[in-house]
């Protein structure tokens, strides 16, 4: 491998080398620093305090029993490995739902733009992010039952819900146009947020970041996407202290979202700022992870449960999977993405694109969940962590500013003044 160019870059009047901030710009998910699960709790904690299993029940009382389903979220990011509680929630749905994979899976059904093959597997366990979409998407469609290593049931968000795998990079954290392993740049992130909105997602979820765009790559395909009628949602980012929120959260009309803990408070490693619109739990975080095993395990692994796919460099790699608990961003806006799923899929994004117009469908996601979903500790700092730490189940249950009597001309007065009105 080259030995990296010395970069030079110019951040809030000083000068410094990109490639040591870089590093210093990492980690998204810090699952460097991950723990295995030892309870229920550990798994429990946030969807509880985002209310989630409310949501389900507000959900299901109006005849939405599958969370998630006829909502399609497009996921940029390293890639997935076919595990099997992902697999899973293919299986509930008769294979037309959640995460899509080859008839004999050992592939996943999506998009990549890193390698030149179709399949956007996350497939190189030295990469600097590797595993990174797998722990992702396990929030959002995750479905794990209880085993005899394993006691309580884990599910992600919206498990019904069709998700889009775009690999994008194999590093989560970019500086300029390029990716800090190399491996991919801005120009392939634009490229899957216009993929994802020439495929009508509706929500895109972007759990990485890079601190300079010279080129405005991003901008155009953001908004393209956004007019299109996509809630795009991206990690506000952590660990180094630059003050400045990473691309593309920092975008107009992007979702930044930051990450709180157990007792709701500020992760005190995450970025803090303006451009933030709103905080989640992201740290201490349950999620699966993808283990690389060497050879066939005994006990406690079930041989059956162990995924085989072909690595980048033609070798056979088998993985099986666990529960462990790391921290991040990242975790955060994964979790955003699901409430968006939950709430268009409550609200039908049909019904709200004909009443409110597709280019509004994201301000207006952002406007309700600003305004009657947020919960604010005490001692909250608005202008440093966002608007304060979203509750799924207000979000659901949120009023939107026209009624069913309204004729169009008075929706859209009522649209207008209500989406002027951004807390």
């Amino acid at each position: 491998m080259m030995k990296p160019i010395a970069l030079s870059c110019l951040l809030a009047g000083v000068l410094f080398d990109c490639n040591s901030l870089a590093s210093s710009f990492m980690n998204i998910d810090l699952q460097n620093r991950s723990t295995p699960v030892q309870s229920s709790d550990e798994c429990l904690w946030a969807l509880e305090q985002m209310h989630v299993y409310e949501s389900w029940n507000a959900l299901a009382r109006y005849g939405n029993d599958k969370p998630g389903l006829g909502i399609t979220v497009a996921h940029l990011d390293t890639g997935v490995i076919p595990l099997r509680s992902l697999l899973f929630t293919n299986k509930i749905s008769d294979g037309s739902l959640g995460l899509q994979f080859t008839s004999d899976k050992s592939s996943v059904s999506g998009f990549n733009f890193v390698q030149s093959i179709a399949s956007p597997l996350d497939n190189d366990p030295k990469a600097p992010s590797f595993g990174h979409g797998t722990s992702t998407a396990s929030l959002l469609v995750g479905w794990l039952n209880p085993e005899a290593n394993q006691t309580f049931e884990f599910r992600g968000l919206a498990p019904w819900l069709r998700l889009i795998p775009i690999k994008v990079t194999d590093s989560v954290v970019m500086v300029g146009n390029m990716s800090t392993g190399g491996s991919a740049d801005l120009k392939n992130l634009a490229k899957g947020i216009d993929l994802a909105s020439s495929l009508n997602a509706n929500v895109i979820s972007i759990s990485l970041g890079a601190l300079f765009d010279s080129e405005k790559l991003l901008e155009k395909s953001v908004q393209k996407a956004i007019e299109n009628g996509a809630i795009i949602v991206a990690a506000a980012g952590q660990t180094f202290p630059v003050g400045m929120i990473p691309l593309p959260a920092r975008l107009p009309g992007v979702i930044a979202v930051s990450a709180s803990t157990r007792d709701q408070k500020p992760w005190s490693e995450a970025f803090v700022g303006k451009h933030i619109d709103w905080s989640v739990p992201g740290a201490g975080i349950c999620h699966i992870k993808a283990g690389r095993i060497s050879q066939t395990p005994s006990i406690p692994f079930n041989v059956d449960s162990i995924i085989r796919i072909l690595g980048r460099h033609g070798e056979t790699l088998n993985f099986t999977e666990s529960l462990i608990s790391s921290s991040g961003t990242s975790f955060s806006t994964a979790y955003t993405a699901g409430a968006a799923a939950l709430w268009l899929q409550f609200h039908s994004p049909e019904a709200l694109a004909s009443r409110y117009g597709r280019k509004n469908i994201s301000n207006l996601f952002e406007v309700t969940a600003k305004m009657y979903a947020m919960e604010t500790p005490p001692g909250w700092q608005s202008q440093k962590h966002g608007r304060g730490i979203l509750n799924i189940h207000k979000l659901i249950s949120a009023p939107l500013p026209c009624d069913d009597g309204d004729s169009k001309e008075s929706c859209e007065v009522k649209t207008a003044n209500f989406l002027n009105s951004s807390p």
